[in-house]
């Protein structure tokens, strides 16, 4: 009995052994076909050249072309109001100065607008008949028109008086003469000479080659309603302008100290503390202290608003964009 007992139960641990690995060996097959086809997937999707899909392509396609779109339509926008440049010599630039400046008095004698006696809106060099040099004729050519359409802005707006244009003066033969000027008139004043100041003259430009940036200065006199319609008509951006500074004085401003206070005014509070602190007898009532009347101001503090026209000096960059985007110019996009 015992050896069959051992026998049978020898016979079933044999059967179940080789059920076991029967059933481990198909296991591990079909682990190593499923490796062996994610191998051979991972080495053909390293292997092979890489693109992308069609659908993929045909979408970046249409992005693009929205982008390039509204991009196109930006700098459009931003370059509203400038002309391009065109070919330009001595001759032409003394003409079209002649005539910039003819027209402008002529506006401003049209619209009734004070202007000062030979007002050369900022080229009085070259309106006495010096030549400008050949290489800074593009600037000065850009310069005159940004002018002109600059004051065109305040004529429009209705100015009552325009006292001066500034613009950046960047010719070393314009720049020469003050600068001699002022170094002679340090020396007589002063027995050691102090450096002149040198004004940064060179054209902003931006590192991308987006853009220019020119400065210039406009003094004039108008009211708050003229103030408006400058600010209104320079944020509508043509040309692209940007305000950086904007000063105010009124010279017409009277200058009247106001009456100095009475002494009763001054002296009232002070009895009426004394009367405070002193004794009084009971059921005795205590008089209401007197106030000092209030000062009446001149006419001339009292009145807020009037006629007169105060004295504005702005301050406004003016941008000249680029006549192409660097996309259309083939640079590529991230």
């Amino acid at each position: 009995m015992p050896l069959l007992i051992g026998g049978a139960v020898t016979l079933l641990l044999a059967l179940a052994l080789g059920y076991w690995l029967f059933s481990a060996k198909g296991r591990y097959r079909e682990e190593t076909d499923a490796l062996d086809k994610s191998q051979n997937k991972l080495n053909r999707l390293s292997t092979r050249d890489v693109f992308p899909s069609d659908a993929n392509v045909e979408t970046m396609e249409h992005q693009l072309e929205i982008y390039q779109d509204y991009l196109d339509g930006l700098f459009e926008t931003m370059r509203e109001g400038q002309r391009p440049r065109e070919p330009i010599n001595r001759d032409r630039f003394r003409q079209l100065l002649e005539q910039t400046l003819r027209r402008l008095v002529q506006a401003a004698r049209a619209k009734s607008i004070v202007l000062p006696p030979d007002l050369a809106f900022g080229f009085q060099r070259y309106a006495a008949g010096n030549p400008p040099e050949e290489e800074h004729l593009n600037r000065l050519v850009d310069q005159l028109r940004a002018v002109s359409i600059l004051c065109a802005i305040l004529y429009e707006a209705g100015i009552g008086e325009l006292v001066s244009v500034e613009r950046t003066v960047f010719e070393e033969e314009a720049l020469a003469a003050p600068a001699e000027e002022e170094y002679g008139r340090r020396r007589r004043n002063r027995s050691e000479p102090e450096p002149v100041a040198v004004k940064k003259t060179d054209l902003v430009r931006d590192p991308d080659g987006l853009f220019t940036r020119e400065r210039y200065v406009l003094v004039y006199r108008a009211q708050d309603e003229a103030n408006w319609k400058v600010l209104d008509r320079l944020s509508k951006g043509a040309p692209f302008v940007v305000i950086t500074k904007m000063e105010i004085v009124n010279s017409a401003r009277p200058a009247v100290v106001p009456p100095p206070v009475p002494a009763v005014a001054e002296e009232a509070p002070r009895a009426s503390a004394a009367a405070a602190t002193a004794w009084q007898a009971p059921g005795t009532a205590r008089a209401p202290a007197a106030k000092g009347a209030p000062a009446i101001l001149p006419r001339e503090l009292r009145v807020v608003a009037g006629q007169e026209l105060p004295q504005v000096r702005l301050e406004v960059d003016v941008y000249h964009f680029a006549q192409q985007s660097p996309a259309s110019e083939g640079e590529e996009n991230p």
